[in-house]
């Protein structure tokens, strides 16, 4: 286990905006993913969340992960109106965890449907990877703070 990592929990989630709202199913915090209940308004669907530190999770090996990174899964993996809870899903872990820098996804590489509804809920495709279940694509949302950083070079400190 990543020591960093062992050491961040994962934070407790706030209310979603859109109307979604959010259930614990476990208990006291643990070392696997942490799961939730999804419904939206008083519906009684529901779609089981999973969240977990990435450094707990075998995307670690995957990208250049900060600590505070959290990996997201749904079950089903591609539920109707998955896409609002999916942009409701950021922001909430975000507010959060202050210091969480990305929100990560990582459909099989086969789920086209996965895939579709993470860039409808404002997850963005970055990488393709090769996980013990098979190959994945890496999908992430960044924090405000992180995605509003400039990469042009005149803008580094030189």
């Amino acid at each position: 286990m990543d020591p960093l990592s062992d050491s961040v929990p994962v934070p407790p989630v706030p209310a979603l905006d859109g109307g979604w709202a959010l259930r614990r199913l476990d208990g006291p915090p643990g070392r696997g993913p942490h799961r939730y209940a999804a419904s939206l308004g008083d519906g009684p669907e529901e779609v089981l969340v999973r969240v977990q530190r990435v450094g707990r999770h075998p995307l670690r090996a995957a990208y250049p992960r900060g600590a505070h990174d959290l990996a997201v899964w749904l079950d089903p993996p591609a539920p109707d109106r998955a896409a609002g809870l999916l942009r409701a899903l950021p922001p909430a872990l975000f507010a959060a965890d202050p210091r969480c820098r990305r929100v990560v996804a990582a459909p099989d590489e086969d789920d086209l449907r996965g895939q579709r509804l993470l860039e409808e809920g404002g997850f963005r495709r970055i990488a393709e990877a090769d996980l013990p279940g098979g190959p994945v694509v890496l999908f992430a949302v960044e924090s405000p703070d992180v995605a509003g950083l400039s990469t042009a070079l005149d803008d580094m400190p030189h």
